[in-house]
């Protein structure tokens, strides 16, 4: 007995197992990972909006935020949430904000005091410079600087609008041998 394959039939029958497996992992992605993921960040307070994108490397979370008070808690309690889903450094938390040419040019004066900061690690005369910076500015209704062991974190708001910035830190600390 001899058997004859029809080679149109085995491709047609590889490409609709190709698509099924396809569509059930796109399936279980959406609503067993992300719909639930997504509800959890929502529930922290400030979170406006969550959209979730999955690279081949990693993940990228990018969070619509309202204005918020502390934007070093809230940070944490989003990477929190996140690290119940996903593995340390295996994602990136894109912060969206309501920001404005103003607050950008106020950014921009005081962002060599922030890096200066975040490279050296004196945050004492970082915050002491973007204080004496800042102090001038009338429309400038609040600015708020955090640093704890893994950022630094930056608020800025005028009227309506609103900056964050967070700031990893990867300074090292240089041993002279001289």
């Amino acid at each position: 007995m001899r058997l004859h394959l029809k080679w149109p039939v085995v491709i047609l029958a590889f490409l609709l197992t190709f698509a099924s497996i396809y569509a059930i992992n796109y399936w279980r992605q959406q609503r067993l990972i992300k719909e639930p993921l997504k509800e959890a960040l929502l529930e922290i307070e400030a979170v406006k909006d969550v959209n979730i994108k999955n690279n081949k490397q990693n993940t990228e979370v990018l969070i619509t935020l309202n204005k918020v008070g502390d934007l070093s808690k809230t940070y944490n309690s989003l990477e929190e949430v996140l690290l119940l889903t996903y593995a340390e450094n295996s994602f990136k938390i894109t912060l969206i904000d309501k920001r404005d040419t103003y607050l950008e040019s106020l950014y921009g004066k005081i962002q060599f005091a922030l890096m200066e900061g975040e490279r050296l690690g004196n945050y004492t005369e970082m915050s002491k410079e973007i204080s004496r910076l800042l102090e001038q500015e009338q429309d400038l209704e609040d600015y708020r600087l955090w640093v704890d062991q893994k950022r630094i974190y930056l608020q800025l708001s005028a009227k309506d609008n609103f900056l964050y910035e967070v700031i990893p830190l990867t300074f090292s600390m240089e041993v002279s041998n001289a």
